[in-house]
């Protein structure tokens, strides 16, 4: 339960930070 728990936090952070990483590369290179 725990693992699955960390599992999905860490999926949550990992698509966060990509997103992040796009947003902020669209307004570098807009």
């Amino acid at each position: 339960m725990a693992i699955e728990v960390q599992f999905l936090i860490a999926s949550f952070l990992a698509f966060t930070a990509v997103f992040l990483g796009i947003k902020l590369g669209q307004a570098l290179y807009d």
